[in-house]
């Protein structure tokens, strides 16, 4: 929808017993004579926008991107966060919505259909509710192209060696057309990969399903070959939703060849036609069309993976190709399969609904086929993962997961498919030992997962190894460039290092790659401080509060404070009290202390915490923290946290030193 024309929504509307009012940003509960509006994130309140203007519909992603992000590439999780927000708002139950529904792999619809607040306003087009507004012009959705343009000359991204593939042999039990180069010359080397998205919209059903896995099912393959590097799958799913071809795609990532193909029905089955592309000189490597049944599909993916490696071999070392594991699932129950490839998908679009949409479908996959051990720990995935994204307690959904894997266990030999949902658990249970352990495990079984080294430096950075921690995430950026997660983790941890002109480059990043607001608020509110910038801190500490309807008189004494050190007596009395009547939750209250350089209150306030979590302790280990570090009980406040059993068995970070049966840190 260009601006010249937009809906009378955009002047405010009643949906059920809220009243929104876009230009202000907020929703208010009109039956509620206490209730104070809302304030929501601006991409927040843009996506309830555009439900809105389409009420009824089913609004694609597509469409969501078109009009929400002006046709700039973003990771499916940053839209997933937007509608996991508004329901946490309006208090809607994903499982029985009175107002936002999921229409599964398509989008999402508004239910109720929003009411005229005021009447349209001079140049507006007033279109009644669920009348089709005018669609975006098509040089809105070529930004992405530039965005992404601008991206690669910037970032310099994917590095690495080495490109092989799974289990040759299988390819010979079928007949499938094949296509090679007609260029002269030996082919170019190929050290590094991607594997784009197959595309899906000649198919249906089944073969829209297989289709939206089956990439990622070789490249999960490939990137088990330690010396192996395959670009990230956000970086792939960006590329591929920007509409370039894969030559193009390939070229911006720095990839030697890329990997690219397509699913279309066939009566009474499926084509699945395979590419591999150099991207030097736009030579077609490879090519092969597979004309199967629906219940051939596992000898499909097998015999594809094949195939790469029988073409591929000539260019890599025969001993790249020792230990890799087939692709061949371990269900040959297809309908288990299907349900499973399903709820792998959703577990990578993230959010509430991804994430609880996957729980029931992989519980249905192992119901389906009892004996399927990768149902179980997809199941397990999602169990934990769950927590971040919902209210549900971390203690019931961590022994969910963990009740997962142990059935997974007895019907898998191997536990290898498993080691990072391990690892993740201890990390997030503070069983630093056992997370370490579990994170080097995980790695050198898939040292190409970019979600798998972010993870571990989250667990570097709680145990005071920030170093360590930025260089496990640059490793992630390397292998995934476009994902915005990434990117905001780099610039948490330059913001520790007291980097902050590295730090509000990666925050800018992030942004740019669709992460409207970080999963922290206050690591950036710090950023803003860090600048000089009060004011906007101030707005930002503003916004938390008003979002649960809280206090807003200690901020600016707080922060007045901050640059006074004279005047933290009286800020540091006044927040004590404010602590005590809950003006102010307990996460704030420890971050003031250890601004205002109160030791014994910031070890007090961390050790209350109900939720603290890895954010929460490598903050301690921040430059911001040294006067809470420098304090005599610093010692015996990590000891009891665990860490000291950590660094004597991994190594102590550059912060604490023992010293006799002393722990001294700086």
């Amino acid at each position: 929808m260009s601006m010249a024309q937009r809906s009378w929504t955009d002047s405010g509307f009643l949906l059920g017993e809220w009243e929104v009012r876009p230009r202000h940003g907020t929703l208010l509960k009109r039956a509620d004579e206490k209730s104070l509006p809302i304030q929501l994130e601006p991409r927040v309140m843009a996506v309830l926008g555009c439900l809105a203007r389409h009420a009824g519909e089913v609004v694609t992603r597509d469409e969501f991107i078109a009009e929400v992000w002006g046709g700039r590439v973003v990771s499916d999780e940053a839209l997933s966060r937007c509608v996991s927000l508004l329901r946490q708002v309006l208090a809607d139950d994903s499982r029985e919505p009175r107002f936002i529904r999921t229409v599964s792999r398509v989008g999402y619809t508004l239910l109720q259909s929003p009411m005229p607040l005021v009447a349209a306003a001079p140049g507006e087009v007033a279109s009644g509710p669920g009348e089709a507004p005018v669609a975006p012009p098509p040089t809105e959705r070529m930004r992405a192209a530039k965005t992404l343009r601008s991206l690669g000359l910037r970032r310099g991204v994917v590095m690495g060696v080495a490109c092989v593939g799974v289990v040759a042999g299988l390819a010979a039990l079928y007949s499938p057309r094949v296509t090679h180069s007609e260029v002269d010359g030996p082919p170019p080397p190929v050290t590094r990969l991607l594997v784009l998205p197959f595309d899906t919209s000649q198919a249906r059903d089944f073969g829209r399903d297989v289709g939206n896995e089956l990439a990622d099912e070789i490249a999960d393959s490939l990137a088990h070959v330690e010396r192996l590097r395959i670009s990230g799958r956000t970086s792939a799913s960006a590329l591929a939703a920007s509409h370039v071809s894969a030559l193009e795609a390939g070229r911006r990532l720095g990839v030697d060849a890329v990997l690219d193909g397509a699913v279309a029905e066939s009566p009474p089955g499926l084509r699945v036609t395979v590419r591999l592309t150099a991207t030097s000189d736009a030579r077609v490597l490879w090519s092969r069309v597979y004309e199967r049944k629906p219940e051939d599909i596992f000898a499909v993916q097998s015999s594809i993976a094949s195939a790469v490696v029988r073409e591929l071999v000539g260019l890599l070392s025969r001993d790249w190709l020792a230990g890799v594991p087939s692709v061949e699932p371990d269900s040959r129950n297809l309908q288990a399969y299907q349900l499973y490839l399903r709820g792998a998908h959703q577990v990578r679009l993230r959010g509430e609904d991804s994430l609880r949409t996957a729980v029931d479908l992989f519980s249905a996959a192992a119901r389906r086929d009892p004996a399927y051990a990768r149902a179980q720990v997809g199941l397990a995935n999602a169990y934990a993962l769950l927590p971040s994204y919902t209210f549900e307690d971390p203690a019931e959904m961590y022994s969910l997961a963990e009740k997962a894997l142990a059935t997974a266990d007895r019907l898998a030999q191997s536990r290898s498919a498993s080691a990072g949902i391990r690892a993740y658990l201890a990390f997030m249970r503070r069983q630093w030992n056992d997370a370490e352990t579990a994170f080097r495990t995980a790695i050198a079984v898939d040292p190409n997962n970019p979600d798998m080294r972010q993870m571990y430096s989250q667990l570097l950075g709680a145990v005071g190894r920030l170093d360590a921690a930025l260089s496990q995430a640059r490793l992630a950026q390397e292998l995934d460039p476009l994902a915005p997660v990434v990117a905001d983790r780099i610039g948490v941890l330059h913001l520790w290092l007291g980097q902050d002109a590295e730090a509000a480059n990666d925050v800018a990043l992030a942004r740019e790659l669709g992460l409207e607001e970080a999963a922290y608020p206050e690591t950036k509110i710090i950023l803003k401080l860090h600048q000089h910038a009060d004011a906007e801190a101030a707005d930002a500490l503003r916004k938390l509060q008003q979002a649960v309807h809280r206090s807003e008189d200690w901020i600016e004494p707080t922060l007045d404070a901050y640059r006074h050190p004279e005047k933290r007596p009286a800020a540091i009395a006044m927040l004590d009290a404010a602590q005590k009547s809950g003006a102010i939750s307990a996460r704030i209250y420890f971050g003031a202390m250890v601004l205002l350089e109160s030791p014994q209150r910031a070890m007090y306030a961390f050790a209350a915490l109900d939720d603290r979590d890895a954010n929460d302790l490598e903050f301690l280990f921040a430059a911001e923290a040294a006067a809470v570090r420098r304090d005599p009980q610093f010692g015996d406040f990590v000891r009891k946290m665990g860490l000291e059993a950590y660094w004597n068995r991994f190594g102590w970070p550059g912060a604490c030193q023992p010293q006799g049966a002393r722990i001294i840190c700086h």
